[in-house]
């Protein structure tokens, strides 16, 4: 992932996700930093809406489903 701020442009290298009754948390680095975000179900349920109700979103799920399927069936064939 990449984190875009005031700050500037870090990767967010996701290392680990749990589940917590706060919600999931999400552990990992942004740049050289140990960060942890935690998304509650609220959180969860605004960014799911958003996915679906952009026309857009659509058709990139359906793409990265058909190639996570394709590199899947290339992996069986090796």
């Amino acid at each position: 992932m990449k984190i875009d701020s005031a700050a500037g442009e870090f990767s967010f290298d996701l290392e680990k996700l749990d589940l917590r009754a706060d919600g999931i948390v999400l552990t990992g680095k942004m740049g050289v930093w140990e960060a942890e975000t935690t998304m509650t179900d609220a959180d969860l349920r605004r960014i799911l809406g958003m996915v679906l109700r952009k026309p857009g979103a659509w058709g990139y799920l359906i793409r990265l489903l058909f190639s996570v399927r394709r590199d899947v069936a290339r992996e069986a064939r090796q």
